[in-house]
């Protein structure tokens, strides 16, 4: 049989193009996988936790990057998603646990030992506080690019003195903190440590050991990398902590069941306390030493002997390997996270209750080396972009605008969560309005 030119160029032409979309999706694949997992991940989290409807979490969570292309779908406790067709990824939701992601399909899902009640602050559905706090609120509550706050509370002596939600969230509405989860993660092992502050060690000689993975850190460099390094992203690990592209950020969180693990095998760039570099994975590797330093209890229970009367809502949702995602995936009300914020304020006593070592929150508030002052022991200082806050202030930082503002001097707490793009909310004027209102005392 013999073929017309004119069909043999047609031919020639869908082997070329076939060839260029397969070689266009094999260099697309990993970004679609990270993609489909966030996807997956989030959208099981906001269904379940925050009882949304799956094409309206789409429409205002998933509407950045490629995401708005992505296609969900619920089975039972489990949420799909996936690019037309491919890439298909999946997250687990378990009561009083959270949603997983499932990273490695070959691995089963961790058991996690005791699952939280998940109870809310119940009260009032939003105190709407004096007058004069009302165009602050408005100000903080305005739309930003990709969205806008879902949450705002200001507490003054413990003391919530004025509130706002978006529509469709409320008081007893679960907010997921992102990096805010690290400061949690930080206290945490404050707490762990504590046996070792008897009967009068200062923090930074609890912080100083060293040779804390013995079984990986054979070399040199990683052996010399102390506590306090790794509380101040100080530890010379290789890490990436870009967000929109493959880094190690994104592929710990989407693609390895073990995401401390994955963390602590990184190699030493640099010797310990030589420069600064944010590392979500540095705070995983914090988690796991708080499950190290007391293996026969298990840290979801740690969590809740610490912070469960002082914030009922949070979940710090787990890895498929079980252990809780310190670095970003803590969810709690507005309301606790303000309350967590006092916690801090209040140096880690709570109604009477002293939680934490004496000067551990003052140690958490010590400059970074390399961090031009900004950062502490994973809880972030006022910068330069934010002028109108006291000098004694700090506070819980994560993306996409996540803050929750502590200002001893003011006893005062200020909470704010949502969804938007990053970096984008105007969080100077919200303070400088708030602290100028005339409604505090």
């Amino acid at each position: 049989m013999r073929f017309s030119p004119r069909f043999k160029r047609l031919l020639a032409m869908s082997a070329l193009l076939s060839l260029l979309l397969c070689a266009a999706y094999l260099w697309l694949r990993p970004l679609l996988n990270i993609g489909a997992g966030y996807a997956a991940k989030h959208a099981c989290s906001c269904h379940f936790l925050q009882g949304r409807e799956l094409a309206e979490i789409r429409k205002h969570d998933l509407n950045f990057s490629v995401l708005g292309n992505v296609s969900l779908r619920a089975e039972g406790e489990m949420v799909h998603a996936s690019f037309f067709g491919l890439v298909p990824r999946r997250a687990v939701f378990r009561p009083g646990v959270g949603c997983t992601l499932i990273n490695e399909e070959q691995q089963p899902l961790a058991e996690v030992a005791g699952a939280d009640a998940g109870a809310g602050q119940g009260g009032s559905a939003g105190i709407a506080g004096p007058a004069a706090l009302k165009e602050a609120l408005d100000f903080g509550m305005a739309p930003v690019p990709g969205g806008s706050a879902r949450g705002l509370v200001v507490l003054q002596d413990g003391e919530i003195i004025a509130e706002r939600y978006a529509p469709g969230f409320d008081h007893n509405t679960r907010l997921l903190g992102w990096s805010m989860t690290k400061t949690l993660t930080a206290m945490l092992l404050g707490r762990a440590l504590q046996p070792d502050f008897a009967p009068a060690a200062a923090p930074r000689e609890v912080v100083a050991r060293n040779k804390l993975f013995p079984e990986v850190w054979t070399d040199s460099a990683r052996q010399q990398i102390t506590l306090a390094d790794l509380l101040h992203m100080n530890s010379g690990l290789a890490w990436n902590e870009a967000y929109g592209s493959l880094s190690d950020a994104t592929i710990m969180l989407h693609e390895h069941a073990d995401m401390a693990e994955y963390a602590y095998a990184a190699p030493a760039l640099a010797p310990r306390g030589t420069f600064w570099n944010y590392s979500s994975g540095t705070t995983n590797i914090l988690m796991e030493i708080v499950r190290r330093e007391r293996p026969d209890v298990p840290v979801r229970e740690q969590i809740r002997a610490l912070f469960g009367n002082i914030a009922p809502s949070l979940l710090i949702e787990p890895s498929q390997a079980g252990l809780p995602v310190g670095s970003s995936y803590g969810w709690a009300t507005a309301r606790d996270w303000a309350r967590l914020g006092q916690f801090m304020l209040q140096d880690g006593i709570w109604e009477g209750d002293t939680l934490l070592p004496p000067g551990w929150i003052d140690y958490l508030r010590e400059p970074a080396a390399g961090a031009a002052g900004t950062y502490g022991g994973q809880t972030w200082l006022p910068g330069p972009d934010m002028p109108s806050l006291p000098a004694d202030a700090f506070m819980m930082r994560g993306f996409q605008d996540q803050r929750v503002f502590i200002i001893p001097s003011r006893r005062l707490v200020i909470a704010r969560l949502g969804h938007g793009n990053d970096k984008v909310t105007d969080f100077d004027g919200l303070v400088k309005r708030i602290l100028e209102s005339g409604a505090l005392r």
